[in-house]
């Protein structure tokens, strides 16, 4: 019964740790990233977090003003992925994180968030990046996939907890065994009465 009230407790905390850890990344999103709002929708009830499938348009381009991707071409077209997967660069998922559906955000993103020394393509080493970004769609994150994601978090040390939990009470069983120094079923030399 303790071992199930634990478990229970475990996954649990899994899933509300989860919610705080993605609140703590929203919090410290635009760290490095310089972000201004063009346009924001009159309601913005849900805003974009880790973990949801979001469609954005965006042009991309260098401080001289050349543009080096966009979206709007007829043979690229909208990028879709789902944030905090590190499927795009960190400075632009930072400048992503907490945009309502419609929104629209010019983006400064410093070398060390987006290509580094090396460089990408067309854009040169230790380049600091600007996109222009409109979130065209936003899926959040059911509650069965928070659940998962959680329980997926939490898996390995769970099972290594409970690993060492039997190795340890397999232990001490074996030990309790060891110090009775009498094999089962048979009766201690000492207990004997001479007749």
């Amino acid at each position: 019964m303790t071992e199930a009230y634990m478990l229970v407790i475990l996954i649990l905390s899994a899933i509300i740790s989860e919610d705080y850890l993605v609140l703590c990344s929203t919090s410290r999103q635009l760290r490095d990233v310089l972000v201004t709002v063009e346009f924001i929708p009159e309601t913005c009830d849900t805003v974009a977090e880790d973990g949801d499938k979001i469609t954005v348009e965006y042009i991309g381009y260098l401080e001289s003003g050349v543009e080096f991707d966009s979206t709007l071409l007829p043979e690229r077209g909208p990028l879709n992925f789902t944030l905090g997967t590190n499927t795009v660069i960190p400075g632009l998922e930072r400048g992503i994180m907490g945009m309502c559906l419609s929104e629209k955000r010019k983006l400064v993103i410093p070398s060390h968030l987006a290509y580094g020394n090396q460089g990408y393509r067309t854009i040169p080493g230790e380049s600091t990046i600007f996109f222009d970004v409109t979130l065209t769609r936003l899926q959040k994150k059911t509650v069965l996939e928070k659940t998962v994601n959680a329980l997926h978090f939490f898996f390995f040390p769970l099972t290594t907890s409970l690993v060492i939990f039997y190795l340890w009470n397999k232990m001490n069983g074996d030990r309790d065994g060891k110090c009775q120094n009498t094999p089962t079923g048979k009766k201690s030399k000492r207990g004997r009465r001479r007749g």
